[in-house]
């Protein structure tokens, strides 16, 4: 990232299941309005090993700037999430309710100790956070029409003035962190479900993971303002075939034409 980037938001995601507390196995995809947020305000989203990070610089803030003055309110950049990991749902807990998603709102989040903002840590989960796909408050986020497929998790990054103006780059951090289900007797450890692998003498490396990807594919994605969007060059008109003239009329044809004279 060069130099003159500044980091605007960043969301990681951790997990107790695993020994290095990563959770790698993510499908984070942009929703349509805050694609078209980023894309105005010409942000870099990034992959990072544990999630996201959004990244502008000066022009890009004053663009954020702008659309907050004009909004009279923060900006709410959602993301849907989705586990790639089959096995999410029975190492995970609490248990998710079945058919309900996940939603975490970062106006909502929690300074702890170490001054991280956390947005969801068991055991402190609220029946409140798993809403219906349909609920009011995913309305404006995911609109009316359903989408398939219907994500497992939603989360909306609030964009504030005061966002943008804190020093301390722990204030734009934003945690995510899901407790492990089910304790083996001997060291504590959740039991790996089959298909998943899971190494404490090597911080995890051992196990089978897809790694974070951003709308579907694992590489970064660029979104640059419209002002900034090349211009496509609109093709030729393209060659039309000649239509077939039936035998008759070729013979017809290559007849040489009669001239009468005088």
């Amino acid at each position: 990232m060069p130099a003159h980037y500044q980091l605007i938001f960043r969301v990681t995601f951790g997990h107790a299941y695993f020994a290095d507390g990563v959770l790698r196995d993510l499908r984070i995809v942009p929703v349509p309005a805050c694609f078209d947020m980023l894309r105005r305000a010409g942000l870099v989203l990034r992959p990072q090993e544990d999630g996201i990070a959004a990244y502008g610089d000066e022009k890009a803030v004053a663009r954020l700037r702008l659309h907050i003055a004009q909004a009279g309110a923060p900006l709410g950049m959602a993301f849907q999430v989705f586990f790639t990991d089959p096995h999410f749902f029975a190492y995970t807990a609490p248990a998710w309710p079945n058919g309900q998603l996940l939603f975490l709102d970062t106006a909502d989040s929690v300074t702890d100790d170490n001054g991280r903002q956390i947005v969801h840590a068991t055991p402190f989960v609220e029946a409140s956070a798993f809403l219906e796909r349909d609920h009011v408050r995913l309305a404006h986020i995911l609109g009316e029409r359903a989408l398939a497929p219907t994500p497992a998790m939603v989360i909306e990054v609030q964009v504030s003035g005061g966002l943008l103006e804190v020093v301390d780059s722990r204030w734009r951090h934003f945690h995510v962190r899901f407790d492990a289900a089910g304790k083996d007797r001997q060291g504590g450890r959740p039991q790996a479900p089959q298909g998943r692998r899971t190494n404490d003498a090597d911080g995890g490396a051992g196990r089978d993971c897809v790694g974070v990807q951003i709308a579907d594919r694992g590489r970064a994605h660029l979104f640059l303002a419209k002002g900034a969007m090349p211009a496509h060059e609109v093709p030729s008109r393209r060659p039309r075939l000649r239509t077939a003239v039936p035998a008759a009329d070729d013979a017809r044809s290559d007849r040489a034409p009669s001239v009468r004279l005088g």
